[in-house]
Order: structure tokens, then C-alpha cells, then sequence
């Protein structure tokens, strides 16, 4: 019997936080549908079992270690038996190690676990069904406990390694953070840092600097130009032009002094000579002043340049600090908060009621007996049906009838003889039997075949070997005795030369010697005592048998036994077999075709009664042979069978 426990472990969904900042390592995670699917999995997995084949040391016992079992009966028997005749075992030598028996052991008790959730519950069900009752309580409960403590594990060995992991990036974060520190004020000290005010103060400074620069080279161009035009016009003598290109007071109050005659010529030209000096270095001095303007704008938009790039690197290194130290601090705050909560875990899951022993749960036996009996009547009744949807024979004369096209003559059962020479003795013995009535009836519907002349040459053949054709031809000979007549029994199915009825056939006469002269018919008697009727007893011979039969020897050989004989019976092969019977039957008063009873199927009938049709040999007609009464009852044909059903008080057994 197989003993079932069930332990339950509840999953809980929502948990109080120990710490606000701790995350999911310590809480787990929300508890979901694929969740549970996953958990249900674990259950199931190989590690996990065997940490419960360890603890319970199941590697010990024999129900889940096959090397420790006994060697079953069977077993011992068969190798005594190849011990006795000298055989020898060729055993594998090679032993299992500890980790392949601790394999096989966690496959076998993993067949024995069934894990499932309650649906619409947040419940687990662990269920091990093994033969004992205690051993399935103990397997269920410490598998429940297992998980518990499992889960608890789970979180330790992940905290753990959160916790390293932190540790040491923390360290990394730390010396990045001082390394940082230390650039930054090596950056400092060689380096001419301004504030972005004081830089943009600078820049202000920049494109006022720039404005006076376009300004003075502006003035610049102008007193280049308005020189070289007085100093053209001095040369060419054009005073007066000169002098109002140059629009000077001086100039002008010393030409109209000039030309009231009150300068003279020399000092009017000493003037102008002095004006165009005056020019000269007005002109030396702006460009001086333009070339410092020059040299101040490149140095200050020189230092404004460098200063930008240093303030920016000093800015990135700033904010690479500040981030350093932002990780840094962060990190360090969760590796504390990891370092309080250590010890602290709690499982996911709780148990809410460890197994009991309770009644076996198979084998069900009446349960078992009861479905049993249902299928096997099923299957029985399948069998039946298929078999009765394929069956293609003949049980009653009716289905051979309307099948066939023609007329049944008889229906014989059959003849419950043990051996072949028994056959004989029941046909003499039980005269009044079943099987004689209906040889008799057979016997009465071929005479009857013919009113005009009766049939006197008869040929019984079949479609295929096996069909009790020639027992049936002993057995109507024997009857045709009873009215008094000269039978004579002709065995011409001479190539199988198997004999269906045991005789003592040394004194016999073969039909070969009478075809082949080796025998005089008036030099011998045909007659058998043990018989009771005239026999030619078929004979193997290299000649063709066809032809034998078809030769005019045969045809004079029969003309000849007609004369002396009343009745003769020719027992001939089978018609799908050889040619023979279409041979003999066109020489023959009637031909009987032999079925044999729920064997020979209806494509073999109609084939053979074609064969014979298809040269011209008559049938007169069929017989269903050997038919068993039994059967006939059981398939609920014994109403369609007259001699058994209506008249079994007549006959003897």
C-alpha cells in the first residue's frame, strides 16, 4: 500500500520594514503568479531535494537505493539456471560511485514528491507518497522545514554578497574620492585661477579694448591718408589747395596775412613747412598708440583664454570630486544599513501544518478490480466487434447461400474424433449420431440433385487444404454403403499425399499402377474390410497430375469402374490449388464444392466456383462443413442449425 502525507507552507506577500532603506534583497520580492510557478520549481529541483536525501540520509534505504535491495526471485532463479548448464555470467564489474548513487536516489524520492499551489491562495502543498506511513511524515515535514530554512539561506548568502560587493566598492569609491581631492589641489596651486566674475570682468574689458583698437586704427588710416595728400599738393606747389585741404587756423590766418601782403613768402612757407612737421608726428604718435593698443588686446584675450580652460578643468574636476563623494557617502551608508540588518532575515513563507499520518492511499483495489473489469469487458467487446466487422466466412447456410448463388445441400458438423483412424470407428460405431444424420441428408440431396439419372461419378473438392474434404468423402462413402450399393472411393488429390483418414494402406490398390498398367483392374479387388468400400489410394508420382487426369487413360479407367461399381466418389485438390478438379469435374455426374465452416472466406468461394465455371463444370452444389456446435450457440446461430436445435433427442453423441 502506498501511505500519503501533505504538509502546507504559506507564502506571505507584504513585510514590515526593518529598515526604511533596505530594498528588495531583504524584503524579497512581491509575490506573483509566475512567483509561485518559480517557487513550485525549486521544490522540484534536484539541489533541493538533495539537501533532504542528506539530511535524511535516504542514500541508506533500500526503497530508494536499488544496489541495497535484495536480488528478486527471478533473478536468483535465472542465474542458477545458467550456473546448472555451465553458462557463465558476464557480469558488469563495474561499481557506482557516491555521487551516481546519490543521483539514482534523488530521482527515485522525486518521484515520490508532488508539490501544487491552492488556487487563489498564496499556499503551497507538499505532498510524498512512499510505502510507509511515518517515512511519508517525515520526508513531507522536513521537506516543508527544508524550504523555510532554504529561503532564509537564500537571503543570508545574497545578503552576504551584497555586502561584499559593497565593502569593496566602497573602498574603490573612497580612493577614487582622495585621488580626485589630491588632483584638484595640485590643480590649484599651478594654476592662475579666477573666479567666472573676475573672468567675465576680464572679457568686459576685452571688447572695450577692442572698440579703442577699431577707433585709433580708424584715426590711424585718416592721418595717413590727409598726409599724403597735403604732402602731394606741397610738392606739386598748389598751396592753395593745401591749405584748404588742411582747413588749419594757423594755415589760414597766415595765407590771408600772405595775401594782404602782410607775411612775407618765407615765413608763409616757413608755416606750412611747420604745419606739415605738426602732421607728421600727429601721424608717428596715433600709430603708436594703435600698435599699444594692439599688444595689450593679444595679451589680455591671451591670459582670458588660458584662464577659461583652467576655471573648466578645475570646474570638471569639481564636479568629479562632488560625484566621488556623493557615490562614496552613498555607498558607505548602504554597506552600515546591510551591516545592521545582518541577522535579521526572515523567510518569505511559514508553515501552516506539518503532516499526519493518515490511511493508504493505493492501492484503491476495489477501485482498481472495478475499472479493470470495465476495460477488459471494452477491450473484449472491441475485439469482438473488430473481429466481426472483419470476418468474412460463412457460419449458417443462409450467408453461404445468397452469397454463393447456390444451393446448400448440406451442413455437417464436426466429428469429435481424437485421431485420424478414430474417424473410421465413429462413423461405424455411432451410426445414429449427429455427423451421420447430416452425411446422411448430404447423401440424400445428391442422389436427389438429378431426377432423371443419378449422379454415379461424384467429385468433392474445395476452394484451399484444410477444409475436412476428404473426411467428408470418407464419411459419405461409408454412408452410401448402408443402402446396399458397390462404393468405390477414388483419392486423386495425389500431389499433397497427406492422408487427412489414418487406414492400413498396404493391401490397398494405388489409382497410379491402375493408370500406369502396372496393375490389371481384373487382377486385383478394390475392396478394404476395414472400410467397407472399394478405395484407390492416391499415390506421389513425377508424373503431371493434370495430365494424368485429363488423359484418355483415366477417361477409359472411369468408363470401366462405372460398370462395376454403383457409386463412385472422387476426392479431388482443392480448386485455388492446382487444376485438377476442373480436369476431373467435367467427366464427373455431380460436383460438390466443400466450405468450411466460419474459415473459408467468401472471395476464396466465389473464386473457386468461377474457376470451375470458367470451363464449363457445373456445381451442383455446397456443403458447410465442420461446423462447431458450440461456437454456433455462442455466436446465437443455433435456430438457422435444424439438426441441433429441433432434434437433438434423435441422435446419439
Amino acid at each position: 500500500p502506498l501511505y500519503p502525507a501533505t504538509a502546507t507552507v504559506a507564502l506571505q506577500e507584504d513585510k514590515s520594514e526593518v529598515i526604511s532603506d533596505i530594498e528588495s534583497i531583504m524584503l524579497g520580492r512581491p509575490i506573483t503568479k509566475m512567483g509561485i510557478n518559480t517557487e513550485l520549481e525549486v521544490l522540484r529541483s534536484r539541489d533541493f531535494v538533495g539537501q533532504l536525501v542528506d539530511k535524511l540520509d535516504l542514500v541508506s534505504q533500500p526503497v530508494f537505493n536499488q544496489n541495497l535491495r535484495q536480488q528478486s526471485l527471478f533473478s536468483r532463479l535465472k542465474t542458477q539456471l545458467l550456473r546448472q548448464f555451465g553458462a557463465t555470467l558476464k557480469v558488469q564489474q563495474s561499481v557506482p560511485n557516491s555521487d551516481q548513487v546519490r543521483s539514482n536516489v534523488i530521482s527515485s524520492v522525486l518521484d515520490t514528491i508532488s508539490v501544487s499551489n491552492i488556487r487563489n491562495t498564496l499556499v503551497i502543498k507538499i505532498s510524498v507518497t512512499t510505502t510507509d506511513a511515518a517515512r511519508s511524515v517525515l520526508m513531507a515535514n522536513t521537506l516543508a522545514e527544508l524550504y523555510i530554512e532554504n529561503q532564509i539561506q537564500v537571503k543570508l548568502e545574497a545578503l552576504a554578497s551584497a555586502t561584499e560587493f559593497l565593502s569593496s566598492r566602497t573602498s574603490e569609491l573612497k580612493q577614487s574620492f582622495e585621488d580626485l581631492k589630491k588632483e584638484m589641489v595640485k590643480f590649484s596651486d599651478k594654476s592662475d585661477i579666477v573666479s567666472p566674475v573676475v573672468l567675465d570682468a576680464q572679457k568686459a574689458q576685452l571688447r572695450e579694448l577692442r572698440l579703442r583698437l577699431a577707433e585709433a586704427e580708424e584715426h590711424l588710416v585718416g592721418q595717413k591718408t590727409k598726409q599724403a595728400s597735403l604732402r602731394s599738393l606741397r610738392e606739386a606747389g598748389d598751396l592753395e589747395s593745401l591749405i584748404n585741404t588742411a582747413n588749419e587756423f594757423h594755415l589760414n590766418r597766415a595765407i590771408s596775412l600772405y595775401r594782404k601782403q602782410l607775411m612775407s613768402r618765407a615765413d608763409f612757407e616757413q608755416k606750412v613747412g611747420h604745419f606739415m612737421l605738426q602732421i607728421k608726428a600727429e601721424e608717428e604718435r596715433q600709430e603708436e598708440q594703435f600698435i599699444a593698443l594692439k599688444e595689450s588686446e593679444a595679451v589680455l584675450s591671451d591670459r582670458i583664454e588660458r584662464q577659461s580652460q583652467e576655471l573648466i578643468v578645475h570646474q570638471q574636476l569639481e564636479r568629479e570630486t562632488e560625484a566621488a563623494r556623493l557615490l562614496y557617502e552613498s555607498f558607505f551608508n548602504r554597506l552600515q544599513e546591510m551591516n545592521v540588518q545582518l541577522g535579521l532575515e526572515t523567510a518569505d513563507g511559514r508553515l501552516l501544518s506539518k503532516a499526519i499520518q493518515t490511511g493508504a492511499s493505493g492501492p484503491k483495489k476495489n477501485q482498481t478490480l472495478f475499472l479493470a473489469g470495465i476495460i477488459g469487458l471494452m477491450m473484449g467487446a472491441g475485439l469482438v466487434l473488430l473481429r466481426e466487422l472483419r470476418f468474412t466466412g460463412f457460419r449458417t447456410t443462409n450467408e453461404l447461400r445468397d452469397n454463393s448463388g447456390f444451393g446448400v445441400l448440406a451442413s455437417v458438423p464436426l466429428i469429435p474424433a481424437r485421431n485420424r483412424r478414430a474417424v473410421i470407428s465413429y462413423l461405424k460405431d455411432k451410426p445414429n449420431s449427429l455427423v451421420s444424420e447430416a452425411v446422411r441428408n448430404l447423401r440424400t440431396s445428391i442422389l436427389m440433385s438429378n431426377v432423371d439419372k443419378v449422379p454415379q461419378v461424384i467429385m468433392l473438392t474445395s476452394s484451399i487444404p484444410g477444409e475436412g474434404k476428404t473426411i467428408l468423402t470418407f464419411a459419405l462413402a461409408q454412408n452410401m454403403v448402408g443402402l446396399g450399393k458397390r462404393v468405390l472411393l477414388i483419392e486423386a488429390d495425389i500431389r499433397r499425399h497427406v492422408y487427412t483418414v489414418d487406414i492400413d494402406r498396404r493391401n490397398t490398390v494405388a489409382l497410379l499402377d491402375l493408370l500406369t498398367d502396372k496393375i490389371k483392374h481384373d487382377d486385383v479387388s478394390l475392396f478394404v474390410e476395414e472400410l467397407g468400400f472399394s478405395i484407390l489410394t492416391g499415390t506421389k508420382s513425377d508424373i503431371n497430375a493434370a495430365d494424368l487426369f485429363a488423359s484418355e487413360r483415366f477417361s477409359n479407367l472411369l468408363t470401366e469402374l462405372r460398370k462395376e461399381f454403383d457409386y463412385i466418389l472422387i476426392d479431388t485438390s482443392p480448386v485455388l490449388s492446382v487444376p485438377d478438379a476442373r480436369v476431373i469435374g467435367a467427366i464427373s455426374d455431380a460436383n460438390i464444392y466443400i466450405v468450411e465452416w466460419n474459415k473459408t472466406t467468401r472471395a476464396q468461394v466465389h473464386q473457386g466456383l468461377e474457376m470451375l465455371s470458367s470451363v464449363g463444370v457445373g456445381t451442383t452444389g455446397l456443403v458447410l462443413n465442420q461446423i462447431n456446435t458450440k461456437k454456433m450457440k455462442f455466436y446465437g446461430y443455433t435456430a438457422q442449425y435444424g439438426y441441433d436445435a429441433y432434434g437433438s433427442e434423435y441422435y446419439d453423441s
